[in-house]
């Protein structure tokens, strides 16, 4: 009796150590500690100063984008960092502790679709894989503030409404909110358009055995009832501040077709495909990718052939630009994280994919959290606190605003990040709205810029200390006249080479 009593006793700590392991709740915390410590990495990505000029330009400035400033982004984005720097001066990690809030979301919903789908242990490791990968120095895991981590939330909430339909009684609803959801997500980027094509195709296949032809095509126009409104709301918003609807055409889509918004070569696309996605960490999810297939009959047949559409229009989506920047591969990360799940989940079937006993669950969840711990972006974000780096981007770009009155403008040559850094913290208005060099590509781009500088001359022009940039070749004839027949070398502060209007 008392080895018994003893064995129970073991049994119900084990259980109970389990059930508050394996709590989502407490998973979310663990997560959100990781997530913001990471946030706070002192070092601010090319796209956040970016996006924070634009937002300074749209707030305090009058001048929204599109008609100021020539980006390749859906809205969204700039609606966001409008709203921050209207708001606060440190609009960046105000967008990064919403880029936070999204990001766990995003996992909690994993989580339901994964127990909804399979079970609850494989929610919390599909919940687990999604959190730690996306804080992977991989993925620019400190980096909350981009466009694809909220892409990312409204693109997983999409496909939580189209699950939820299934065995909803108000379905016509469910697809409405969904198509509402990829709309705001494709309003944060045109990639997920993508993975608006996976969520149709999953509808389909998901729903292939109880709805009839009639049905699907009126929920599916529902769905994109849902897509275009949201979409109209934003176009809508730019309406209002002056932003036509070619503007927004030629701003938002058109611009693709820019050799700026794609890499160069193919040879270089390949290059970087097996730089981050071969010769990397990212080699993990193709172990899950494999299982999938080998737990086929395990998963059922709609749903399998779902969630690999999902996954494979999402990878289409990363490998679309061919830089595989690392914000750009999170787009594929949740239903990879789907997959992880369910392969993990199947781990607790027992003799599945061992011949011997399975291991405890504990074990599993240890070694999963040993092999997707974002090591190495947690060890970058410490090191920069404990040794933060001089910020002189930053200081240059306070001197200019010290030198110059609100209604002066200035423009800088080239488009390296320590430019686009002094540009954002100016608060001054950029000469012409190609404020950088990668979207000048052609001549009739380069007219623009010299016609730009000639009706709204810069007062100061920066550039790189020792920049082999050869400004005629890259901006043309007329801008290298006018630069070096208006222009003296003023200061070399910085790093930078500050030239004066004479």
């Amino acid at each position: 009796k008392h080895i018994w009593k003893v064995h129970c006793m073991r049994t119900m700590k084990k259980n109970n150590l389990i059930e508050i392991v394996t709590n989502p709740y407490l998973i979310l915390v663990i997560l959100s500690i990781i997530f913001v410590f990471n946030s706070l990495n002192p070092v601010v990505s090319y796209d956040e100063n970016l996006w924070s000029y634009m937002g300074n330009l749209w707030a305090k400035h009058g001048i929204p984008p599109y008609t100021g400033a020539v980006e390749n982004k859906t809205p969204a984005i700039f609606f966001l960092y409008a709203t921050a720097n209207f708001l606060t001066a440190e609009s960046i990690f105000v967008i990064r502790i919403l880029g936070v809030f999204a990001t766990l979301l995003s996992a909690f919903i994993l989580y339901c679709i994964c127990e909804k789908l399979h079970s609850k242990r494989a929610g919390i490791f599909c919940m687990l894989i999604f959190g730690l990968s996306m804080s992977w120095r991989l993925v620019d895991g400190s980096y909350f503030a981009h466009t694809e981590v909220f892409m990312v939330l409204f693109s997983v909430l999409a496909f939580y409404f189209i699950i939820k339909a299934k065995s909803s009684s108000k379905m016509k609803y469910d697809l409405f909110f969904a198509g509402i959801s990829i709309g705001i997500a494709i309003s944060f980027k045109q990639i997920a358009v993508t993975t608006l094509v996976a969520v149709v195709l999953f509808f389909l296949v998901f729903s292939a055995n109880h709805l009839s032809i009639k049905k699907k095509i009126l929920e599916i126009s529902l769905f994109f009832l849902g897509v275009t409104l949201s979409i109209s709301l934003s176009i809508l918003i730019l309406f209002v501040y002056g932003v036509s609807f070619l503007d927004y055409i030629e701003g938002a889509w058109l611009i693709l077709f820019n050799s700026g918004s794609k890499v160069s070569s193919f040879e270089i696309q390949i290059a970087h495909f097996f730089d981050k996605l071969i010769v990397s960490r990212f080699v993990f999810f193709y172990l899950f990718v494999f299982l999938f297939f080998y737990q086929k009959k395990l998963v059922n047949k709609p749903l399998f052939y779902g969630i690999l559409l999902w996954f494979v229009f999402d990878f289409i989506g990363v490998n679309a630009s061919g830089y595989y920047y690392g914000h750009q591969i999170k787009q594929v990360i949740p239903s990879l994280s789907l997959m992880g799940g369910m392969v993990m989940g199947n781990l607790m079937v027992p003799h599945f994919y061992l011949k011997r006993k399975n291991l405890n669950p504990l074990w599993y969840f240890i070694i999963l959290a040993f092999l997707f711990f974002p090591y190495k972006q947690c060890y970058r974000t410490l090191n920069l606190l404990l040794n933060p780096p001089d910020n002189y981007s930053k200081s240059m770009g306070y001197w200019v605003k010290e030198h110059t009155s609100k209604n002066d403008y200035i423009y800088i040559l080239g488009d390296d990040d320590k430019l686009i850094s002094a540009l954002a913290a100016s608060s001054r208005v950029s000469s012409s709205n190609y404020f950088n060099l990668i979207f000048i590509k052609e001549d009739i781009h380069r007219h623009k810029v010299y016609s730009d500088l000639m009706n709204n001359t810069p007062k100061i022009i920066l550039k790189i200390e020792n920049d082999s940039l050869q400004i005629k070749e890259a901006y043309g004839e007329k801008v290298d006249e006018f630069f070096k027949s208006n222009y003296t070398l003023f200061t070399v502060k910085e790093g930078f080479e500050v030239y004066k209007y004479h």
